[in-house]
């Protein structure tokens, strides 16, 4: 298994790191204190809040609003009209710190979520700031520090809300991503049937099945993550927004890191074009990773190293894609995939765009969309080449039985004989297992005198018989020319009935050209044979059966002599 997992020790380098990493994040995302997050149980409807500049509420403050030229901490003031107890002041916009005053009281105090000394702004999109009804009339004031963010940091919204009309109102609008999110990891677990079928029925297939297979679904998990963990909603929800916050950068940072190895998977003619993107890409989640660990620069300040990358990875797509040169070389699944990764990329730039000049739409819906063709693509061919799979395999199982079939008689054949002597000499033979050589006596004569199809005829019975009389038979098979032979595990005086009821089947068999079938038998067993061998017990069935052979036909000779003596 160690063998599927890694094909190469650069494969088990890099995913070592970027695993461990991640393992890393998670766990200390459980773990960081997230102090803003409140839950209220009622429902009014939003209230806009304006927002001022000077505690006499005559310089409004137009949203969005950045600090770009204001101090490192300004302050901003609001009246507060009729409240209620489960009231609170939505502020939407990417900040760092942030307490409240409510006639020179201090009542709330953001803090950064910590771990281990270690702060992050991971999260801090939206604070909710807990109000009742004695603040209803009263002037609110904000004491605000926002983000060094390389894309900006802004003020974007205030209003008078509660917890579950913000989470109600923005279901809504993320529902779509979700159910596309749900259906596209649904549809992921999935892409792993192409390595397990190809394992069991095509294991040369196996490794690339395994690599295709992988890759998208480990891209589809880290862009399902980010998906859902891109709306602040889901922040509060679990209660813990700092949680959240890190997961949507860590899936965010280890796509590339996957996508990079599912171009790999299916196109080993830029090897080292899509290795090196792979190995920027861990560099980046490793640079990010200590630079946050040290405190030198959190994950919102570095997140512009990621669209590098992201950039890069949509640029050699496409130069992989349109290499004329080299697609002439592909199979149809690898030209197939590789469209679908263009599809992707395209998509991808426009969500960037988007993301970056802050257009309000939803971008991700974008990327997933995108996802889904290059998955239904994937998809598409995985069922075609499992599809080809099961037909190789069921003709190989065919051929297989064929192999030890005998056309004739549909019985086994030497081959098979040699098959099972060799897994009793194995395993051993038990006393009562018996051994029975089997002749139909007159092939010659009836091939002679009535031609091959009847001969042919009188074998097929004579496996018919067999059949029927020995249904629970360990081995049928014809040894060759109108010899047989049959394993059977029955006690003496049972196998003599079953015996004669056999003869008695041939007796009266009858077909087109065969009236009546005559066999002549020895049996062999470890009770009449003590010690013997399986080789010597079938060489003394065989003895045995060529005594009552050469009994039959003395007989035959002396009746066929007594009815010429009365002509």
């Amino acid at each position: 298994m160690k063998n599927f997992l890694f094909k190469n020790k650069f494969d088990k380098f890099t995913f070592l790191i970027t695993f461990a990493v991640i393992i890393f994040y998670i766990v200390a995302a459980f773990i960081f204190d997230d102090s803003d997050t409140i839950r209220i149980r009622k429902t009014p409807s939003e209230i806009p809040l304006k927002l001022y500049f000077d505690e006499e509420l005559t310089i409004p403050v137009e949203l969005p609003f950045n600090n770009s030229k204001s101090p490192h901490i300004f302050t901003v003031y609001a009246h507060v009209p009729e409240v209620k107890d489960d009231s609170v002041v939505q502020l939407e916009g990417k900040y760092r710190s942030l307490t409240a005053d409510l006639e020179g009281i201090n009542f709330f105090a953001s803090e950064m979520p910590h771990f281990m000394g270690i702060k992050t702004y991971a999260g801090r999109n939206a604070c909710f700031i807990p109000l009742n009804s004695h603040c209803s009339g009263k002037t609110l004031a904000l004491h605000i520090s926002l983000q060094k963010n390389p894309y900006g940091a802004s003020i974007t919204k205030t209003c008078i809300n509660t917890i579950p009309a913000y989470i109600a109102s923005n279901l809504s609008k993320c529902l779509p991503s979700y159910i596309l999110s749900f259906l596209l990891f649904i549809c992921a677990l999935f892409s792993l049937n192409a390595y397990i079928f190809s394992f069991l029925y095509q294991k040369k297939r196996a490794a690339i099945d395994f690599d295709i297979s992988v890759e998208t679904f480990l891209v589809s998990l880290a862009i399902v993550v980010w998906i859902i963990t891109n709306f602040d909603v889901l922040g509060v929800l679990v209660g813990n927004t700092a949680f959240v916050g890190i997961l949507n950068y860590l899936a965010f940072t280890s796509m590339p890191i996957f996508f990079a190895a599912f171009l790999h998977s299916i196109n080993k003619n830029h090897s080292r074009m899509l290795r090196g993107l792979q190995l920027a890409a861990e560099f980046n989640l490793l640079l990010q990773f200590i630079l946050f660990l040290i405190g030198l620069a959190d994950f919102t300040q570095l997140l512009f190293l990621t669209h590098i990358v992201d950039a890069a990875a949509i640029f050699m797509t496409l130069s992989v894609v349109f290499d004329f040169s080299s697609i002439k070389k592909y199979t149809l699944e690898q030209k197939v995939l590789c469209l679908g990764s263009a599809i992707f990329a395209l998509f991808a730039v426009v969500s960037m765009v988007l993301f970056i000049f802050g257009r309000d739409m939803n971008y991700m819906l974008l990327i997933t969309l995108g996802f889904f063709l290059l998955f239904g693509m994937h998809m598409a061919t995985s069922l075609l080449r499992l599809m080809t799979s099961l037909k190789e395999h069921q003709r190989l199982l065919e051929s297989e039985r064929n192999s030890y079939k005998d056309q004739l008689t549909n019985l086994g054949n030497r081959r098979l004989y040699y098959r099972k002597v060799a897994k009793l000499e194995g395993l051993g033979i038990e006393d009562d297992i018996n051994f029975i050589m089997i002749d139909v006596n007159g092939l010659k004569t009836v091939n002679d005198t009535l031609g091959h199809d009847a001969g042919d005829e009188l074998l097929i019975g004579a496996a018919v018989c067999m059949t029927e009389a020995f249904p629970d038979a360990e081995l049928l098979c014809r040894m060759g020319g109108d010899e047989f032979f049959i394993i059977v595990k029955e006690r003496d005086d049972v196998l003599v009935k079953r015996m004669n009821r056999f003869l008695a089947y041939a007796e009266n068999w009858n077909g087109k050209y065969i009236q009546s079938i005559s066999m002549s038998y020895g049996v062999a067993n470890k009770k009449k044979y003590p010690g013997f061998t399986v080789s010597e017990l079938q060489k003394a069935a065989d003895e045995e059966m060529y005594k009552y052979k050469s009994e039959y036909y003395k007989h035959k000779h002396m009746l066929e002599e007594a009815l010429e003596g009365r002509r």
